[in-house]
């Protein structure tokens, strides 16, 4: 979601998603298309421009990368990497960032498009010795062009026939040039999924080397690395997105539950708490993952609703005045 309310996501089909675009300001819920002949779409993330980054799912073929506007523009991007693709983000001036990936190479390439005319890069991932790169991701782009991700590694054993060891690298892209920004506690496994305007980053790292350490949500601020835990009781947590504000939202789990949280002033909270009690929606829904928070700390959160079970429905939450 942007700072003015307007939310994108898909709805799953028995087909192909379907991407849909809602304004909070009139209340409409609309669905985007960027080919009229095309099975479905994504709608992946909004600028606060109103660029909206996603992709094409062609009848009988791979996903391919594209933008709308929300004054009704689409735009398909185009390069060198066609196959499997989709733009993941776009930023306040017009770029937008995504991934490729096809059967029998890199998992995931980061891409880089940038206006006006929409010329398509790639980005490095991070240099290992005897390693191959199975999956370098771009998540989030900010205004002054600062893009986040992870970069993944395997090492081969001295003699070829299996992995000695692998990891997930937290980064960052300034100009192109990336920066590993590391794990808790030494941690192998980080993955960065949001950057604000000052350059804060959240996103989600195991909290040890063992391979069976927990994963908790962190902030990375002026090189620090900051572990902001889980709600009680719970083992797991991630942060999808964080606000200017310094207000940061995800999802905490135990081994049974998922909940949205939202992270402020050095405490974390259990959405489902703060649901106003006079609301129609009270005791009925689950807010299980909190995946985008605006300037005016408006929240979208994933969840079910016990009025219409078996269905993942988006919600969103809005401050009270």
């Amino acid at each position: 979601m942007n700072d003015q309310g307007v939310v994108v996501g898909e709805q799953e089909t028995s087909t192909a998603p379907r991407a849909w675009i809602y304004e909070q300001s009139s209340g409409a819920l609309a669905e985007l298309s960027l080919d009229p002949t095309e099975s479905g779409a994504y709608a992946n993330g909004i600028s606060d421009s109103g660029v909206i980054a996603g992709a094409e799912v062609p009848t009988g073929g791979a996903s391919l990368p594209g933008f709308w506007t929300v004054t009704g523009g689409a735009m398909m991007l185009t390069g060198q990497y066609q196959s499997y693709a989709e733009a993941a983000a776009a930023n306040d001036n017009g770029t937008v960032i995504g991934n490729y990936g096809a059967p029998g190479t890199v998992s995931s390439l980061p891409l880089v498009w940038t206006a006006p005319g929409y010329a398509e890069t790639t980005l490095p991932g991070l240099e290992c010795d005897q390693c191959t790169r199975v999956d370098v991701t771009a998540s989030a782009i900010n205004d002054a062009g600062l893009i986040v991700g992870s970069s993944n590694y395997n090492i081969e054993s001295s003699d070829g026939t299996a992995s000695a060891a692998s990891g997930l690298h937290a980064v960052m892209w300034r100009n192109g040039a990336i920066t590993d920004l590391g794990g808790l506690q030494g941690s192998e496994y980080s993955a960065a999924y949001a950057i604000d305007t000052s350059g804060a980053i959240v996103g989600g790292s195991r909290t040890g080397q063992a391979s069976g350490a927990p994963t908790h949500a962190f902030l990375y601020s002026q090189g620090v690395l900051t572990d902001l835990g889980t709600l009680e009781g719970d083992s797991d947590s991630t942060a999808n997105s964080i606000n200017d504000g310094g207000q940061i939202v995800g999802e905490s789990q135990s081994d049974t539950t998922s909940r949205a949280f939202l992270y402020e002033s050095g405490k974390m909270y259990d959405l489902n708490t703060l649901i106003d009690p006079a609301s129609p929606l009270a005791g009925q829904v689950s807010l299980q993952d909190a995946v985008g928070i605006g300037a005016n700390g408006w929240i979208a959160v994933n969840g079910t609703d016990s009025g219409d079970p078996g269905w993942t429905r988006a919600f969103l939450l809005i401050p009270a005045q």
